[in-house]
């Protein structure tokens, strides 16, 4: 539950699980091979009711977490002050990539039913990674699909500029520190 005074702390912390579930569906989507899940026994039509239903479940949670954190901090002025132009830049990059999968998922998909993401995208994706993607594979995506991607590696490029790369940081000192107690 949050409290009003732990509110920003709290959605962040929900936001950034949300985040977390959005990346993991996007991983299981993109770099597990389609000839896996159904020598598994899933069938197409039972993975993209999953895929779908739980990924626009956390999509829409993402976003909505995502507008409420940028939203304070474009319209709190202290919040607005400490922050600087990549803050807000990355957030709103985020906001934007956030909004383009939903409507990928949500009305690109629905518009473009032969369209596979499975055999165009996720095989150009797995291709990345060995230096070799096949750019022919990505010419009949609908144009929602290559806005996410590309939004997406605007948020890779911007990473290591940004405080996005404490992400990566690990702050293992705070298992051996001694409690803080707080007063009013």
């Amino acid at each position: 539950m949050c409290w009003r005074r732990d509110l920003v702390g709290c959605l962040r912390i929900r936001s950034l699980t949300r985040i977390i579930f959005v990346v993991g569906g996007h991983f299981i989507g993109l770099v597990i091979p389609k000839s896996w899940t159904t020598s598994i026994g899933i069938s197409e039509h039972m993975y993209h009711i999953v895929a779908v239903g739980i990924g626009s479940i956390f999509g829409i949670m993402a976003f909505a977490g995502m507008f409420l954190l940028t939203f304070r901090r474009l319209s709190n002025d202290r919040v607005r002050m400490t922050s600087s132009i990549m803050d807000i830049i990355v957030n709103v990059t985020l906001l934007f990539t956030l909004f383009l999968g939903m409507a990928s998922t949500l009305f690109a998909n629905p518009a473009n039913p032969g369209f596979d993401y499975r055999e165009s995208i996720a095989v150009w994706f797995r291709q990345l990674f060995i230096f070799q993607p096949d750019a022919s594979l990505m010419a009949n995506v609908p144009v929602f699909f290559q806005l996410h991607i590309i939004s997406a590696f605007l948020i890779f490029a911007l990473f290591p500029y940004t405080r996005l790369v404490h992400a990566w940081s690990v702050p293992l000192s705070y298992l051996k520190r001694s409690y803080i107690i707080y007063r009013r």
